[in-house]
């Protein structure tokens, strides 16, 4: 066999870490066919079984030479499972093959477990059968982490919503020692499109190192089959502009005070969220869910979230007109002070009474012409304290000249007791 034929037929077998990648993006625009949900036990009872796993996070997790996962690669007609493994700074992955008489193998005779054909390879060291010049050998398993659910670990309850992906629901999750079921919200996938996929994935890949009372907490995906769950903490009441409509149409007041509280709580989730080096993109009254027994105001919604300092936009996408600084348009590049803008046109949200979208009465092009290119900017509201209105001219102003969200949790802070309660 000529030098290319084995070049070629290495590349193959190593699938250059994108295996996932190569299946969905065949099946873009149409939902994959859902396999079978009754993965081989076999599958279920490895520590080291990691579901449908991307190949982002497969990437992450094995990070020494030898260290291995299994995973499973939906197609649009099969689920194809993989043994994942770092040799050489690469990511190689070997198909395993499920027999029809119910043994397990890859290119050699076939094992009766699972287990017994990955105890060949590792604690024998036996190389796994790749073609070319690399062998790897199989060290250390790379077991489930936390936050991978089992599917029978959540019960859906009534549908809460439903978004470009799939629905939210409320439900029960079975987790920890008493394994006693307790509320959350469950993000379902019904699609399996690289784009809904990796928004999933980036919003589960954000969400689950953050720890705060004003950020919406994350219990884990489970992966093992479609649909993915996303679990997520229960926020009783709702999104904040859900609330102001609906305390609305009851003719009941909200007072100055409780408006100036939702807003602090939610810039201090935000300060949090830019000390991660996080970047939300999608500030607004409706990713802001409230909890009415304190209240709590908890910042969520992260499907558009990015870890960065700045992060550079496709400008043909849909952009939030509304709340989008009006330099994007320009630089198709969004900072920490895009998230400031934001939250400006959410502080005027907040105190709109009765509550309405900002420029109401505009247009989206109306919106675009007056706000991106004459440099119009939302006025303070007649109900606004003092206080907040300057803080919300200075952070609708100049890009440079905008203040963190540290510093708006201070001047907030400084001034919170001067707020009438009326």
């Amino acid at each position: 066999m000529g030098k290319a034929a084995k070049k070629d037929k290495k590349k193959k077998n190593s699938n250059d870490d994108k295996v996932s990648k190569q299946i969905l993006s065949k099946q873009d625009s149409k939902p994959v066919k859902k396999a079978n949900k009754n993965v081989d036990e076999e599958y279920l009872k490895l520590d080291c079984w990691h579901g449908l796993l991307p190949d982002e996070e497969t990437t992450e997790m094995l990070k020494e030479d030898g260290e291995f996962l299994v995973r499973r690669v939906e197609g649009p007609e099969i689920a194809n499972f993989y043994l994942s493994v770092r040799w050489a700074a690469e990511i190689m992955n070997i198909a395993i093959v499920n027999h029809p008489d119910g043994k397990f193998g890859f290119k050699e005779k076939p094992f009766s477990t699972l287990k017994e054909l990955l105890d060949h390879h590792q604690v024998r060291k036996v190389p796994l059968p790749f073609d070319g010049a690399q062998h790897p050998i199989l060290g250390t398993p790379v077991n489930r982490k936390t936050w991978e659910l089992r599917h029978g670990m959540i019960v859906l309850g009534k549908e809460l919503g439903a978004g470009a992906y799939g629905t939210v629901f409320k439900g029960t999750l079975a987790k920890g020692k008493d394994k006693k079921p307790f509320e959350v919200a469950i993000k379902e996938l019904s699609e399996m499109g690289l784009e809904a996929s990796s928004s999933l994935w980036r919003e589960a890949r954000v969400m689950r190192d953050y720890d705060h009372p004003n950020v919406l907490k994350l219990y884990g995906v489970a992966n093992d089959f479609m649909p993915f769950y996303l679990v997520m903490e229960l926020v009783p009441d709702g999104s904040v502009e859900d609330y102001f409509r609906k305390m609305d149409e009851q003719h009941k007041k909200i007072s100055i005070k409780e408006r100036f509280v939702i807003l602090l709580q939610a810039a201090t989730g935000m300060e949090y969220l830019h000390s991660k080096g996080c970047i939300h993109r999608d500030i607004a009254c409706r990713n802001l869910l409230i909890d009415l027994n304190g209240p709590v105001v908890k910042v969520a919604d992260f499907g558009m979230t990015r870890r960065a300092t700045n992060y550079r936009i496709d400008p043909n996408k849909p952009m939030n007109l509304r709340w989008l600084a009006p330099e994007v348009y320009e630089t198709a590049v969004v900072k920490k002070s895009t998230d400031v803008y934001a939250f400006g046109v959410t502080i005027y949200e907040c105190f709109t009474i009765p509550y309405d979208t900002p420029y109401k009465d505009w247009k989206p092009n109306t919106v675009y012409e007056k706000v991106v290119n004459r440099g119009y900017r939302l006025k303070p509201t007649d109900c606004m304290p003092r206080e907040i209105g300057e803080m919300m001219t200075e952070c609708l102003g100049p890009e440079p000249a905008r203040p963190t969200f540290r510093t708006i949790v201070i001047c907030m802070n400084a001034f919170k007791y001067s707020i009438k309660k009326s």
